[in-house]
């Protein structure tokens, strides 16, 4: 089973937690400064010093670009790594709950990912592959500023955590405005779904530290849990207000919502992710009671541009042909006949 059918710890809120870690040869130049045989030494020095964990290797030039997509979709590579092809690659586990990107911004970023509020079993992880890498690779770094980073804003511990919340509740209120606008002040940053300048689909949005400098990953992990907690109490509270004050209008509207995911003919990825959003909510909130959450979350992936554009083979650069197969999907995944 992928990570990201599975159902975590505050999984009513927190879909999922991801720990990345930059490194950075010693001996070579950044990713962007390389040239391509130093990049191609760098894929082989990664590729053999990760024998140990057992991963599958992928290059992404050897694959076609709507894998590359797919693999984009499952948060397992980021965006920056569908460029420049020749010289990336990507070490997976079978769970998916592990990823080390080489020769992205910087020459390794690992990866590890957790259902729910998982943080510190997903920090335990990547520590681990990044001891084993270790073993064989020789890290920049500086005695007093930590690990060498392309970025300055990952120079310290090189330590991105962060969670991906589920905030329909806070979004409808608006408080989500509040939130964007306070978090910077703790050191936190939200984003979309992918990241750094994508939008909130589904009401998805990611929280992550912005400092990595003279603070310790322990620290850094007990702030955002911390955090995470606090946002979701929010949301919790302000779920069970609107189920209080409104329960007609948003029972009506997430069994609407599952309605058309049974029935539709045509559904656009924007829509698919909105109603998503709304039965997941349901579910959560106890209205809809015949639909497996673990359904829903395989559903939220599989509902990609990338991921139906390849079942759909050669129709797949039809946006027509995609809208009516991600719409027959979802209506075979929810056990109805298409």
């Amino acid at each position: 089973m992928k990570w990201y059918e599975q159902q975590g710890k505050q999984g009513d809120v927190v879909i999922s937690s991801r720990i990345r870690l930059a490194r950075n040869l010693k001996d070579f130049p950044f990713a962007s400064k390389m040239s391509q045989s130093q990049a191609k030494e760098v894929l082989q020095k990664v590729k053999a010093a990760a024998k140990p964990l057992g991963l599958t290797y992928l290059s992404m030039e050897a694959m076609p670009p709507v894998n590359r997509q797919m693999l984009m979709e499952r948060h397992i590579i980021s965006p920056e790594m569908l460029g420049a092809v020749d010289t990336k690659a990507v070490l997976i586990s079978e769970d998916e709950k592990i990823s080390v990107m080489v020769n992205e911004e910087d020459h390794l970023r690992i990866q590890s990912m957790m259902p729910g509020l998982g943080l510190q079993e997903a920090l335990k992880s990547a520590n681990h592959v990044d001891d084993v890498l270790e073993k064989s690779l020789d890290y920049g770094f500086h005695p007093q500023y930590g690990y060498t980073t392309c970025c300055p804003t990952n120079t310290g511990t090189g330590l991105r955590a962060s969670c991906m919340l589920h905030l329909p509740a806070l979004t409808a209120n608006g408080f989500i405005h509040t939130l964007l606008a306070s978090v910077g002040k703790l050191g936190f940053t939200i984003r979309g779904v992918y990241g750094e300048g994508t939008k909130a689909l589904g009401n998805l949005y990611q929280i992550s530290n912005q400092i990595t400098l003279g603070i310790s990953e322990e620290e850094t992990i007990k702030r955002l849990v911390e955090l995470v907690l606090m946002v979701g109490d929010k949301e919790r509270k302000m779920r069970q207000n609107i189920l209080a004050e409104q329960k007609s209008r948003i029972t009506d509207m997430v069994m609407r919502s599952l309605g058309t995911l049974k029935n539709a003919y045509i559904l656009s990825s924007d829509e698919a992710f909105k109603l998503i959003s709304d039965v997941r909510l349901g579910i959560n909130m106890g209205i809809i009671k015949d639909v497996d959450i673990t359904d829903i979350n395989r559903l939220s992936y599989e509902v990609g541009a990338a991921h139906i554009a390849s079942l759909c083979g050669e129709d797949g650069e039809s946006a027509e042909k995609r809208d009516i197969m991600r719409a027959k999907l979802a209506r075979e995944k929810l056990s109805l006949k298409g």
